[in-house]
């Protein structure tokens, strides 16, 4: 069987813009308010509610999304079957990052994750900004009952001025357990990796796949899951920014109504059921 879970990465365009002043790059309430709520709708009319919408932190909005009115949304979100997981943009966009400071990465994760517990909503899912990782942060997650991360994307390589910011060469293009020292092979930790869904160099990653693209990556997966005997879990990407226009928001809908076809969303409960059921 193959398993796939929608996720939305919660960011704005104007974040990643070096070219704009430092306030224009600050997200605005009413204009994300407005992409969520469109988010929430779409995932409730296609997918049963079910998806998990990574809010964003970081320096420039370390706390705008634990606030109102986005706790509220959160928590709509998560009547209708949806989650929340959090994701750590700890970087400036093509000039700086900082995903191997352990130091830094444990005070971003450990604050917002115990920011959003007190608010009654439970974090169990992570992804990275950029998908960057280190193994570090494999025992960072486990220290807060954090156990899947998003953040592999196979074979990426993604380096600045000699650092390495993302490097997932090799790593398993399904479902794996990650290793303490080395989260491209698999472990024994107590984290989850769910890979996005690949196949012959493709994505499924909606901003940069075609309809065909999905389609044939979807058929090869579930062929997979058939050949190998073994149920598949991967995620599906997309983010908050492509909700500003109704023709990617049209889309979206296609691509997730043709993946439903291939194979059954869930949300973290039924994953981990799933897996657990399975290892």
């Amino acid at each position: 069987m193959l398993y796939l879970v929608f996720t939305i990465d919660g960011d704005w365009d104007e974040y990643f813009d070096r070219n704009l002043s430092e306030e224009e790059r600050v997200p605005k309430v009413d204009v994300l308010t407005t992409l969520v709520q469109r988010e929430i709708e779409m995932a409730k009319k296609i997918l049963r509610g079910r998806f998990i919408h990574f809010v964003h932190t970081s320096s420039r909005a370390r706390d705008f999304f634990i606030k109102e009115p986005f706790l509220e949304l959160w928590k709509k979100l998560t009547r209708n079957g949806g989650d929340v997981g959090l994701h750590c943009h700890e970087d400036d966009p093509y000039n700086a990052y900082y995903y191997r400071d352990g130091s830094r990465m444990k005070n971003a994760i450990t604050e917002k994750a115990e920011a959003f517990r007190k608010n009654d909503l439970n974090i169990q899912s992570y992804r990275s900004g950029f998908l960057g990782f280190s193994n570090k942060i494999t025992e960072i997650l486990e220290e807060n009952d954090i156990y899947f991360d998003f953040s592999c994307e196979p074979e990426r390589y993604l380096t600045h001025e000699g650092y390495i910011v993302s490097d997932w060469r090799g790593a398993p293009e399904y479902n794996y357990r990650l290793d303490y020292r080395d989260h491209r092979k698999e472990g024994s930790s107590k984290v989850w990796e769910i890979p996005v869904g690949t196949s012959r160099g493709k994505y499924l990653y909606f901003e940069k796949a075609s309809l065909k693209d999905i389609e044939n990556i979807a058929l090869d997966l579930k062929q997979r899951s058939i050949d190998n005997k073994r149920d598949i879990a991967v995620s599906v990407l997309s983010h908050t920014y492509e909700f500003a226009s109704q023709d990617r928001i049209k889309d979206i809908e296609s691509k997730l109504t043709l993946l439903n076809k291939y194979g059954t969303f869930v949300g973290i409960k039924e994953l981990d059921n799933i897996l657990n059921r399975n290892s």
